[in-house]
């Protein structure tokens, strides 16, 4: 079983990805989502039995295996049956008895309940209805969002490009050459989708074959495109929707001084909470 993302240290003192990989338990994005979770919902052991938790579009089901470690009720929902083979494979040769996989699409988080916290991490910028989305996490999230996304640079003057980016300056940059400090992602020109400024996202043909789709672990599953939102609406989004104190970490980087990531990649850390 070949695992790309998440490496997890098993009971027989196994690692998914081998020696070569951090552990994710000892990743600098762990440290901050944890540090997050501490300071806003406390450490009390029998509290936390009591609390849920949804990891969303889980993958290989690294976070979700943290989570149940430290006590909460925690459910991956994943689309693709690969991903949900990995996360079985790390569940049974783990002890977490509060840990729970299950198959199917993320916009059906309904169908389980309730959750005190929800991760949504790499997944909201794969979906055509980010809005709609996070209202819905918002339905079913009590008390905490960590949102862990990218979004859209609203001035980036190969995207105005349309044709000649995707297919002639994006391909050349990927190969090394470099005309701008940022990743060159290939996106739309700015537009407005469900009244927020963004920029859309190929993720693949919509003739692609089914079984193509379920082998790209990392793409969109229903949709074949995606829309990212520019920062600040995302940000907006995330109050509108009832999140009333909305934060950026920034710990998750590390080494803080030194390290690009969020300007580079415009990706970044969010920490939303109901407070009321």
């Amino acid at each position: 079983m070949k695992f790309t993302a998440h490496n997890i240290k098993l009971l027989n003192g196994e690692k998914t990805m081998g020696d070569s990989v951090e552990l994710l338990e000892d990743s600098a994005v762990w440290k901050s989502i944890k540090r997050s979770v501490d300071l806003f919902t406390g450490t009390d052991k029998e509290q936390i039995k009591k609390m849920r938790v949804a990891d969303l579009g889980c993958l290989e089901g690294g976070y979700a295996v943290e989570f149940a470690k430290m006590g909460f009720e925690t459910i991956g929902i994943e689309a693709r049956k690969e991903n949900i083979e990995s996360c079985e494979y790390v569940k049974n040769n783990l002890e977490l008895p509060n840990l729970k996989f299950v198959l199917d699409d993320v916009r059906n988080i309904g169908n389980y309940g309730e959750f005190d916290i929800s991760l949504c991490a790499g997944l909201l910028y794969h979906l055509d209805n980010p809005s709609e989305y996070l209202a819905l996490l918002s339905k079913y999230t009590k008390k905490m969002l960590v949102l862990q996304t990218h979004y859209a640079s609203k001035k980036d003057f190969r995207y105005n490009l349309g044709f000649l980016n995707r297919y002639f300056i994006g391909p050349i940059e990927k190969r090394g050459f470099t005309l701008s400090d940022k990743q060159n992602y290939r996106l739309s020109k700015l537009s407005t989708h469900e009244g927020r400024l963004g920029r859309w996202y190929r993720e693949w043909s919509p003739d692609t074959d089914k079984q193509k789709i379920e082998n790209l672990l990392w793409a969109s599953y229903n949709n074949p495109k995606s829309f990212w939102m520019c920062k600040n609406d995302l940000i907006q989004n995330l109050v509108d929707v009832g999140f009333d104190t909305v934060f950026e970490r920034f710990d998750f980087l590390g080494d803080i001084a030194s390290n690009d990531y969020i300007s580079k990649y415009d990706r970044s850390l969010f920490i939303a909470l109901k407070t009321g």
